[in-house]
């Protein structure tokens, strides 16, 4: 495994983590809108996306922990306290995807 396939793991987490709130922030997007879309849509799917792409690769486990942890130290500048609780259900999401590809 080469660090640039590392460093893709590490910019996808970030974006999906980071630059998707701040674009909803920037265009002032309300909370109920900005939770449900973000939180229970995209991030879901990105969970799931990533933990069916590194186990289809063989790529080792940890790799899907970057998009929880990062999402983790970024939830408390987007959203409210209790969505904290989501990095464990994104992780889950993301271990259940990379078992069932997994051979």
């Amino acid at each position: 495994m080469s660090l640039q396939h590392i460093a893709w793991y590490l910019a996808f987490a970030l974006a999906f983590s980071f630059m998707i709130p701040i674009i909803f922030t920037f265009f002032n997007v309300d909370e109920v809108t900005k939770t449900g879309v973000i939180l229970f849509g995209i991030n879901v799917i990105y969970a799931i996306a990533s933990g069916i792409y590194a186990g289809k690769r063989a790529d080792h486990f940890w790799l899907i922990l970057f998009f929880p942890v990062i999402y983790l130290i970024g939830c408390d500048f987007f959203f409210d306290s209790h969505t904290i609780y989501c990095a464990a259900f994104y992780f889950l999401l993301a271990a259940f995807a990379y078992g069932t590809v997994r051979d």
